[in-house]
């Protein structure tokens, strides 16, 4: 897909944090990746050639002799892939192992080690060098979990065991300072600025060797993509919004291409690190880390298919080909145990009002305690158990019983049959009943063979068509999967029908608030994500603008041209500010709509027909601005921003890395300033990534409501990390700097039709109570075997996320029922045996959460439970080893309080203990006193970060006409300038040609 830099010249693209414009990105980018193009690759741009007259300037056209020679090297890896027999080529199958452990391999809602073993199955049959035999989910598993894991640099004991193995790749520090003496200058400096040169690195590095971890399994390797390395130095963690891959990631990739020549990568599911690294948003130069680690190698990307807002980063930061593979079975959760008898209690005591009063009262009360031990009155926060609240108890477990829960995993290249298939061809037939069923059924059957064919066919160096993504409960038309899905058009957003779901959205908002509170919200802060936009077409785009007072113009083909005022008449309410959080995705994705949501925030601030929330709050930002010494013109101009994110070039969350380290951090108080020095990045139309934290504190001090949607059937509140650090994380920074936490809401809008608000407690009850606890759900997992008890261990360090950033929404019942469901196996599910069988890791990863919960004070949990989760814990880790994540290995403060529990009530022998003291010894290389004095040492080095980041910006240096940091937007309008006609436009043109008649070749081999 050739790129070409429009209205700024080359000189202003290099200098860019974005590379092409907002405007460009439609037309250049959406369109033809609808046609099934890839890899986006700037080619050239205008140049300044002489001025005609005094007035204007003649632009010359000016070919990338780097990139375009870069696209041909890509072209030429495709080419040989069309033409190298399949016995000789060499492919590198990567899987996550991120953050390091034991209990974590393997990408989103699929069945990594069945998944692999069916892709190499598939790749033998297509007569691929592979040297093993049996190919099996066991056998795979075996050799990963011996030689194929991350380590990290708290465990060189670990390190060592992986080393003895034999079967790691060691390359030596001499011969990869050669390799990376050879990269970008520019890009060498970043690196040793942040993590200094190699001979200074410990990740994963032992005797003057860089270790890759890796299966051999002859022309074909299965490997774990690097960590990035978040947690290795937390003082980075703190501090650096951008961080720079280390020696170790780069080893890697220079590893595959010039000694192991590898024909191309298959990159196993949601998601990668390397789309993530920093660089330009679109149009990458050759200086960004992504294409540097590249290289030339054709990057082949299975990814779910409700994921479309991330699978877009891996196929324009990234250069992946996306063959999107299905979701798991979704089921109803249906109602189970405790909560089929407290529906009989409801029901027996509705009987007994009319019959017996006195029966009445007692069955009242027997309702009343099953509803305080489970918890559901502080999902519903309910002050009283009168006839009313009952109702909504009763509606709630209704709630629960019809809610889809997705039933295992996905295995790529196999569709789902028998039952699972029925299920899941019913959830989606029910929302969209014009579908047959057997046309439903006949397409989910074709899933898993297109899903093989088209991961065959990418490694042919064959075209992969193109069609849409997201949830098949939503939109039907993502199935059958097999395909290079593209997302929804950025000019059409919000769609017609999503302005119509936001504006019920902001109504039920101001409503609710209003019934709560008696009074308007003068502020909301809400989040922006890509993948929700892709979903939902805008939503919480309209709800913003409806907020504001403001409604989109649309044109005749439905796309958004500009914006206009509801008049206050029509409004017939305050006009509500908002404070506008987006992820560093939407930011790369949807730069035309922070344009688009600026204007709407600086034209509803200045309308004054009604009482306006922006207006006053921007008077407010202001003065502050100014007592902190801003310039009159400045602080006018940055009290008005309402859109902020991570720094230009940033994407991971510091909360997603940090929160899960609990050894490195003492309270939230810290949380929140992290969360606030990595998202107070100012964005609008002339202001791109500015720092500008003292305009972000004041705007948080005055938002009432947080909100963020949730439109995905499969994927709900504790399936990943981003929930708790974009909502948790807004709603403590809220706190931080208001005193008090706001009204934190989910808009469930699943079904695409209606709009539903919880508090959050509610949405994190229900999360609990439909999935996690629900023995439907455990049953499903199971079956997934490793993969099942991976998905069981990562709900609850997503629980513990919500725990640390809203402990408001997070019940005392909650831990007890994780308890007594993992580890007392209160529903006779062989839990144990499941675990000690499968991934023993998972369990012993969800103990230590558990108890570091309580050790860090955010849970009391009761004194025989506290000693059930110790002995559990310390029993595993002496038994089956230790899994060395991140709050085991590295964190011994967890470890001396689990060592005081188990000697006070004497749990253990003294002997038993000590293998336990042994074993992780063992594994970190260090006594328990060495990690102690460690852990000290290491709080005392962040003391000066922590303070350095509570500041806010420099605004000394802007006072002084010096430009602040951040990328100032060229404000991009069709210019009527000439372009002559050089030769270097005619290379470019060629290139183009060229690139055209590969995909029409390709499509016309399609076709026959």
């Amino acid at each position: 897909m050739p790129l070409e830099a429009h209205s700024i010249t080359v000189k202003q693209w290099e200098k860019s944090s974005t590379g092409i414009s907002p405007l460009r990105t439609a037309w250049q980018v959406c369109v033809p990746e609808q046609n099934g193009a890839i890899e986006p690759t700037i080619l050239g741009g205008k140049t300044p050639a002489r001025l005609k007259g005094m007035t204007s300037v003649i632009y010359d056209k000016q070919a990338m002799p780097e990139h375009v020679e870069f696209l041909i090297k890509r072209i030429k890896a495709f080419h040989r892939l069309k033409k190298t027999p399949n016995n000789q080529k060499k492919v590198a199958l990567l899987y996550w192992n991120h953050p390091p452990g034991k209990q974590n391999i393997g990408p989103s809602y699929m069945n990594c080690f069945e998944s692999m073993a069916t892709i190499l199955s598939a790749l033998k049959k297509e007569g691929y060098n592979i040297n093993i035999n049996a190919i099996s989910k066991e056998e795979v598993k075996k050799r990963i979990m011996l030689g194929g894991r991350n380590i990290g640099s708290w465990a060189p004991g670990e390190l060592e065991q992986l080393i003895s193995d034999k079967g790691v790749v060691q390359i030596p520090l001499a011969e990869y300072s050669k390799w990376f003496e050879k990269l970008p200058f520019g890009f060498q400096k970043s690196v040793t600025n942040q993590w200094g040169n190699v001979e200074e690195s410990d990740i994963m590095i032992k005797n003057s060797n860089i270790i890759i971890p890796l299966v051999n399994l002859g022309n074909i390797i299965l490997l774990p993509q690097p960590s990035r390395g978040f947690g290795e130095d937390p003082e980075k963690l703190y501090h650096d919004p951008k961080i720079y891959p280390h020696h170790q990631y780069i080893a890697f990739y220079l590893w595959l291409k010039k000694k192991f020549n590898v024909d191309a990568i298959i990159s196993l599911g949601k998601h990668g690190t390397h789309e993530w690294l920093p660089g330009k948003q679109i149009g990458l130069s050759r200086n960004c880390p992504p294409e540097i680690l590249i290289q030339d190698i054709p990057n082949i990307y299975p990814y779910i298919v409700d994921n479309i807002g991330e699978g877009i980063q891996a196929k324009r930061r990234g250069r992946g080909i996306i063959i999107d593979h299905l979701i798991p079975p979704l089921k109803k959760g249906g109602v189970y145990m405790e909560y089929r008898e407290l529906t009989a209690v409801i029901d027996s005591y509705h009987n007994a009002q009319v019959t017996n009063f006195e029966l009445a009262r007692e069955k009242l009360k027997t309702a009343h305690k099953l509803i305080i031990k489970l918890g559901i009155d502080k999902d519903l926060s309910l002050k009283e158990l009168n006839d009313e609240a009952i109702e909504e108890v009763e509606h709630y477990i209704l709630e629960l019983q019809e809610k889809l829960i997705p039933y295992g995993n996905h295995t790529f290249g196999l569709s789902p049959t028998g039952e699972e298939l029925f299920e899941l061809t019913n959830a989606i037939c029910e929302k969209s009943p014009e579908i047959d069923t057997k046309e439903m059924t006949h397409r989910l059957n074709t899933c898993g063979p297109n899903e093989i064919a088209s991961l065959i066919k990418a490694l042919n160096g064959e075209y992969i068509a193109a069609a849409e993504g997201n949830d098949p409960v939503r939109n039907p038309k993502a199935v059958p999967t097999g395909h290079n899905f593209y997302g929804f058009n950025i000019d059409k957003v919000p769609s017609k029908e999503a302005f119509v779901m936001g504006k019920k959205m902001a109504k039920k908002m101001i409503d609710e608030y209003r019934q709560k509170h008696d009074t308007y919200p003068d502020k909301l802060g809400i989040i922006l994500w890509s993948t929700e936009l892709q979903r939902n077409e805008g939503a919480s785009i309209a709800a913003i603008f409806h907020l504001l007072g403001v409604t989109p113009v649309w044109d005749k083909k439905d796309q958004v041209i500009d914006l206009k005022v509801v008049p206050g008449a029509l409004l017939r309410r305050p006009r509500i500010d908002v404070l506008i959080q987006m992820s560093g995705l939407f930011r790369d994705s949807y730069s035309k709509l922070i344009e688009l949501l600026d204007k709407a925030v600086l034209m509803a601030g200045s309308i004054k027909d009604v009482e306006n929330f922006i207006a006053i709050n921007n008077n407010k930002i202001e003065l502050a601005l100014l007592e902190k010494g801003y310039s009159k013109n400045d602080a006018c101009q940055y009290s008005k921003l309402r859109i902020f994110g991570p720094m230009p070039g940033a994407y991971v969350h510091a909360l997603q890395e940090l929160i899960p380290n609990s050894g490195v951090w003492e309270d939230e108080k810290e949380i929140a300033d992290v969360f606030i020095h990595h998202g107070s990045f100012a964005y609008g139309k002339t202001i791109w990534g500015k720092p500008l934290k003292s305009a972000y504190k004041n705007n948080l001090k005055a938002v009432k409501i947080t909100m963020h949607t949730r439109s995905s059937n499969l994927y709900y509140m504790l399936d990943n990390d981003d929930m708790f650090a974009f909502l948790g994380g807004l709603s403590l920074a809220v706190k931080s700097q208001a005193n008090t936490y706001p009204d934190t809401i989910v808009a469930n809008m699943q079904d695409g039709k209606t709009v539903t608000l919880e508090n959050l407690p509610k949405s994190i009850g229900k999360a609990l109570r439909s999935r996690y606890l629900n023995p439907k759900w455990i049953k499903g997992m199971q079956k997934e075997e490793y993969s099942g008890a991976k998905a069981m261990d990562e709900f609850v360090e997503n629980l513990w996320g919500f725990q640390v950033t809203t402990p408001f929404a997070v019940d005392k019942t909650h831990w007890e029922e994780i308890h007594d469901v993992y580890v007392k196996d209160k529903y006779n599910l062989d839990m144990k045996k499941f675990f000690d069988k499968h991934n023993p890791w998972a369990l012993q990863s969800m103990t230590a959460r558990m108890l570091e919960a309580d050790r860090k004070e955010y849970w009391q949990a009761p004194e025989e439970m506290k000693k059930s989760l110790a002995k559990t814990y310390v029993t595993s880790v002496i038994e089956k080893g230790v899994a060395c994540c991140e709050h085991t290995c590295n964190n011994p403060m967890l470890q001396q309080y689990v060592t005081n529990i188990i000697s006070l009530f004497g749990l253990m022998s003294p002997r038993e203990l000590e293998q336990f003291k042994m074993t992780i010894a063992k594994a970190t290389g260090k006594t328990q006193g060495e990690n102690e004095a460690e852990n000290l040492k290491m709080r005392e080095n962040l003391t000066k970060t922590i303070e350095e980041i509570k500041k806010d910006e420099d605004i000394k240096a802007k006072t002084e006409g010096k430009a602040m940091e951040g990328f100032e937007l060229v404000d991009e309008k069709q210019q009527e300038t000439k372009i002559t006609a050089s030769g270097s436009s005619w290379v470019i043109m060629v290139i183009i040609g060229v690139i055209l008649m590969l995909l029409f070749a390709g499509y016309r081999k399609k076709s026959r």
